[in-house]
């Protein structure tokens, strides 16, 4: 019994651990391809980062790829669903821009149509939900 309790109470520590966005300094590397309008449809497209510096979180890696949820629509304006996965000041993604960007991991927090030109990286993928200059 006491076993069991032990381990629901680490099981629930290790998720509210994993749960802990990740907080990076980037700067972004590149557009990869033409976003499409958002008038089409709602989508994550992906960019690649360099990063600059791990503010909080645990990151390694000195590129990570990064889903931005409708990147036309600057970071708070977006008003549906997603808005509050979309803050931010940031009117418009522009390569080589220097970056804060506060992160989830991308499976499990978007289900819908994804923008990625790097299919051939297996790098895990994150989702921007806070985005600053």
């Amino acid at each position: 019994m006491i076993k069991k309790l032990l381990f629901a109470i680490f099981a629930a520590a290790a998720f509210a651990l994993a749960a802990e966005p990740l907080v990076i300094e980037g700067r972004l590397v590149e557009i990869p391809g033409k976003m499409p309008s958002n008038d089409l449809y709602s989508y994550v497209y992906v960019f690649k980062y360099k990063v600059q510096k791990v503010v909080s979180g645990d990151y390694e890696s000195k590129e990570i790829l990064v889903g931005v949820y409708n990147p036309l629509i600057a970071r708070g304006k977006v008003k549906d669903k997603m808005a509050a996965k979309s803050k931010g000041n940031v009117g418009e993604f522009k390569a080589k821009a220097k970056q804060t960007l506060t992160l989830v991991p991308l499976e499990g927090n978007w289900d819908g149509a994804v923008e990625d030109e790097y299919f051939d990286n297996e790098s895990p993928r994150y989702l921007a939900i806070e985005v600053n200059e």
